[in-house]
């Protein structure tokens, strides 16, 4: 009558016991979401944790932008923290602009300055450049030309584009140093041809307008076009809207390329154009020239809407 009671009661002591035996040999999962990261996360956080400074830079970069985890500001700006402790001017610089921009931190432009400062110091040129550029809007800190001039000429040196076409930007304006144009245009090509979009823009602007050089279009449209290459909307627009009005009617490979540079950055009369173009090669019904009419359309081109107009009718 009392055995089957004793029987379960030593069963559940059997189990009890097993199970006790079974978890010595299982370490505590301390973090769940490890289970969902990708196999290089888990490898990037087991080096960070032995403290590659690389490795938290690297996490820090993928919680910011979001590359296969869910975007965490917070998140990135201690892995920034972690590799900056462990003396990377990368993770120094990357923090420093969360400071800069109060990205998963509150904004705070003194710190930020410090912390670019180091990271100018530990040997990252962007760091350095971004130093300048707060001495010179005085961010931070009162506006200083003086080092703003030193850490934009020290990135540069270095190979900086940035650096080369704001140090050309001081000689151009006379700021702290003596203004000497031909100095700027030396720095200006350096830049461009350190693929800064804004060094070319600058030198298309000069030759365009003649400041401080004599006057070239045809220097003016080689620079504007290196800039556009680089995807520098202010030059493909230029093209469009100065260098365009030139190409009455697009007749050559050269002049498509010039107007596609330019209709790529929303210059309507340009897209109107290359419509005009397909229209004539293809058939003033052809889609590719339907497309081109559509665009510069929506883009207020009032010769393009009439244009659609006449086709649907």
């Amino acid at each position: 009558m009392f055995k089957k009671p004793i029987v379960i009661t030593a069963i559940l002591l059997s189990l009890v016991i097993l199970s006790i035996k079974f978890f010595d040999h299982v370490e505590p999962i301390k973090n769940f979401s490890k289970l969902t990261d990708a196999t290089y996360i888990t490898y990037y956080k087991k080096a960070c944790n032995l403290e590659d400074s690389m490795a938290c830079n690297e996490l820090g970069d993928i919680y910011h932008y979001g590359k296969d985890v869910s975007e965490d500001l917070e998140e990135a700006v201690e892995y920034y923290k972690f590799s900056c402790g462990l003396e990377s001017g990368r993770g120094c610089n990357n923090l420093a602009y969360m400071l800069d921009n109060g990205l998963g931190v509150e904004k705070h432009d003194w710190r930020a300055l410090k912390l670019y400062e180091k990271a100018c110091k530990y040997g990252e040129m962007e760091g350095c450049y971004n130093l300048g550029t707060m001495y010179f809007n005085g961010e931070g800190t009162r506006r200083n030309y003086y080092k703003a001039t030193l850490y934009f000429k020290k990135s540069c040196d270095a190979g900086m584009g940035q650096g080369c076409n704001n140090l050309a930007y001081m000689y151009a304006h006379g700021k702290y140093v003596r203004r000497n144009i031909y100095t700027a245009i030396s720095l200006y090509l350096d830049a461009c041809e350190r693929g800064e979009a804004s060094g070319c823009n600058n030198l298309g602007y000069m030759y365009e307008m003649g400041k401080g050089v004599r006057r070239d279009d045809m220097k003016a449209e080689k620079f504007y076009t290196a800039a556009c290459e680089l995807d520098d909307k202010a030059s493909c627009d230029r093209l469009g809207t100065v260098f365009g009005k030139k190409i009455q009617e697009i007749k050559s490979e050269a002049d498509l390329e010039v107007a596609h540079k330019a209709c790529k950055h929303e210059n309507a009369t340009m897209c109107y154009k290359i419509g005009l173009f397909y229209a004539k090669e293809n058939g003033r019904k052809s889609e590719e020239a339907r497309g081109y009419f559509e665009k510069a359309c929506e883009l207020g081109q009032s010769q393009s809407c009439k244009h659609l107009g006449d086709l649907y009718r």
